[in-house]
């Protein structure tokens, strides 16, 4: 009977261990041995900062460069890296208020999703979901236009 106990916590240390294994991207249920009055389980502080993976930033009908040029665009943006937003396409398209005006006016937004949703020659045509600092959604359609590697103009509407 005691070979019984033993082989028994021997398959739930194994299964506890097999659970605790992580896989990228993936939430992974970790199972805990019940406490008992002779147990004591250390709970871990919460980890200051959290980051969540984030959604595609696109969805191309087409993989075309002018494509691939908005969408790293958009990439630099969501990882705040603006000198390279800006360098893509940004400083052609900040309407001449300057590269710090520029970033200014990302200080609300969250995170951008962009779903090209045609490519024809060099424009871009795509849908911009703008997730805001509050929780809202700001919605935008329009095209781009991209020459040699850089967003060279675009006309967006807002439509929500």
């Amino acid at each position: 009977m005691k070979a019984a106990g033993i082989l028994v916590a021997a398959l739930i240390s194994a299964s506890v261990a097999a659970c605790g294994t992580p896989v990228v991207g993936v939430p992974v249920p970790v199972a805990a041995p019940p406490a008992t009055s002779t147990t004591v389980v250390a709970v871990p502080a919460a980890p200051q900062t959290v980051y969540v993976q984030q959604p595609p930033a696109y969805v191309a009908p087409g993989d075309t460069a002018e494509a691939r040029t908005v969408v790293a665009y958009y990439d630099a943006i969501n990882r705040r890296d603006f000198a390279t937003a800006w360098s893509l396409g940004g400083s052609r398209i900040a309407g001449g208020g300057g590269y710090t005006r520029y970033v200014d006016g990302f200080a609300t937004t969250s995170w951008d999703t962009v779903t090209v949703t045609d490519v024809r020659g060099s424009t871009v045509s795509v849908v911009l979901s703008a997730v805001q600092t509050d929780g809202s959604t700001r919605t935008f359609s329009g095209t781009y236009t991209v020459s040699g590697g850089v967003i060279t103009g675009s006309h967006m509407t807002r439509t929500k």
